[in-house]
């Protein structure tokens, strides 16, 4: 019966085919113009068209009457009525299916990508706008460059759960200021391009440890950001690296990664007189680092430790000169972490404690950027004493209502016998930055947030303490794809921000035409994708 079925169908197409033939040799023989050839074809098609429908429809019947004459006659009432009110068109696919389609897709190719831009327009009542103590005062209507990376990920090699992939990442920074901005101007001009990552990444290839990911290359263990100062709390800055990250453990799992990170050691001379030197020795540097994270505390409270080490490895010649004064002496730096992160009603609370010393210390001073990196923008300079620092993080967002959600990033900090960029060697310091961002909640895509920033810094050296403070505050109207502030992207800001400088005894921080303040208004877009 299926064989008979088949090969009726089968002379129906074949007669079709034919029937096209025939139609398009006639129009040949009559020389019809192109035109009217395709519409001889087009018509003979729907032809073809309502014959296989009606057969389809016609064996449909056929099954159905098959199935009623094995039923009971409330069974074949039944399946007649759902008959007639079943539509012939194809079930659409959920949201759900799709996304699984996409992704496996993705993975079948082996091919992903993501990344991220922020990007926008701002002036004030005074000329352009300037940027100051975003670490400090907040990020929300005072930023005014543009910021990108792209992530391309492809996997070069399968084989079951083993797998291989090849890593590259785009990264950088323009000013917006001007309509022929480019990378090769470098940071004096507003831009800065760089490949920041190139890495093998290889999965399931650690007989005991399957479920780890190894790397080699241009690459460095996850960063840790504080979302609304503009840095990252834990970070290293890689010129290549191996690693190994989640390597489950009984309790927990740990990731490792032993990273080169050289620096421009500067001369004490140059420093010291020349405005404009640039005498200086590359000096190797490499940087281990450990984190055993997911230990469980309490329901859902994890901690994470963590501990980073940056060591030198210099030729004879640069430690003589280092003995001799001529060059400042690369010293050994440390880093200790602890993570306490734990999930609030629908948002999350992150408190972070680190202490280290030497250059890594000297880091959570700096009024904006206050990343705690080996160097300073590569370069190291300065006294570092063996001096100790410390630092208290707490971040997170949670709702205080059905229409009120709120961020926050509050940082305590002191440290002793340390080196400042603008205050100089032997220096102690003591911070205090607080920035809240409550917003109401009109609807899941649009929002009214009002951040306020503040904050206040003491730096002590030679018997003389020198003040910085001051204010921020933005409204913003605010179209986003959710609820969440830290969590959910893209989002489209219209805001108008004042920002003040109550005192400014460190960095001299100065507004156009001296002012102390600055009143600016601007939209930004930023995305994550």
């Amino acid at each position: 019966m299926k064989m008979k079925k088949q090969s009726c169908k089968k002379t129906i197409i074949a007669m079709a085919l034919m029937s096209c033939y025939a139609a398009s040799g006639e129009a040949m023989a009559q020389n019809l113009t192109l035109e009217q050839r395709m519409e001889a074809l087009e018509a003979q098609l729907r032809v073809t068209q309502q014959k296989l429908q009606a057969y389809e429809e016609k064996e449909k019947a056929q099954q159905h009457t098959v199935v009623a004459s094995t039923a009971s006659p409330l069974t074949v009432t039944t399946q007649t009525a759902h008959a007639a009110a079943a539509p012939t068109t194809e079930p659409e696919l959920s949201p759900t299916t799709l996304k699984k389609i996409s992704q496996y897709v993705q993975d079948d190719t082996g091919f992903k990508y993501s990344g991220y831009f922020r990007s926008g327009w701002a002036t004030t009542t005074n000329g352009g706008p300037k940027s100051w103590a975003v670490g400090s005062l907040g990020r929300f209507g005072n930023e005014y460059d543009g910021w990108y990376n792209l992530s391309l990920k492809k996997r070069a090699w399968r084989d079951g759960d083993k797998s291989i992939w090849a890593n590259v990442q785009f990264e950088g920074d323009l000013g917006l200021t001007q309509s022929n901005e480019s990378f090769e101007k470098g940071m004096s001009g507003g831009g800065m391009g760089k490949l920041s990552k190139l890495y093998v990444e290889g999965n399931g290839l650690l007989p005991f440890a399957p479920e780890a990911s190894v790397w080699v290359g241009k690459h460095t263990l996850p960063q840790y950001e504080i979302q609304q100062l503009d840095w990252k709390s834990n970070r290293t800055l890689s010129g290549a690296g191996v690693g190994i990250e989640n390597m489950k453990l009984p309790v927990g799992a740990v990731s490792m990664a032993i990273t080169r990170n050289d620096i421009d050691n500067y001369s004490t001379v140059c420093a010291a007189g020349a405005s404009s030197c640039s005498d200086t020795t590359q000096v190797n540097v490499n940087i281990a680092e450990a984190r055993y994270k997911n230990l469980p505390i309490t329901g859902d409270m994890t901690l994470e430790l963590g501990a980073k080490y940056a060591f030198a490895n210099q030729t004879d010649e640069q430690k003589k000169a280092q003995a001799n004064s001529e060059y400042y002496q690369v010293k050994s730096s440390w880093l200790g972490q602890a993570i306490l992160r734990n999930p609030v009603q629908k948002g999350s609370n992150e408190l972070t404690l680190q202490v280290a010393d030497n250059s890594l210390a000297s880091q959570f001073m700096n009024i904006s950027s206050a990343n705690p990196d080996f160097d300073y923008n590569s370069a190291y300079y300065g006294i570092h004493s063996g001096g100790i620092g410390w630092r208290l993080v707490n971040q997170g967002e949670f709702y205080l209502g059905e229409k009120i959600i709120m961020a926050h990033a509050l940082v305590y900090g002191r440290g002793h016998d340390l080196y400042s960029t603008y205050t100089g060697a032997h220096t102690d310091f003591e911070t205090t930055r607080a920035v809240i961002r409550p917003s109401w909640i009109w609807s899941r895509n649009m929002q009214t947030a009002l951040e306020l920033g503040y904050f206040t810094q003491k730096n002590h050296v030679d018997n003389v303490t020198r003040d910085e403070s001051g204010y921020k505050v933005t409204l913003a109207q605010v179209y986003k794809v959710d609820t969440s502030i830290l969590n959910s992207r893209p989002e489209i800001r219209f805001y108008s921000t004042y920002l003040k400088a109550l005192e400014n005894e460190i960095d001299t921080q100065t507004f156009n035409d001296g002012k102390d303040y600055q009143i600016s208004v601007g939209v930004q877009a930023e995305v994550v994708f």
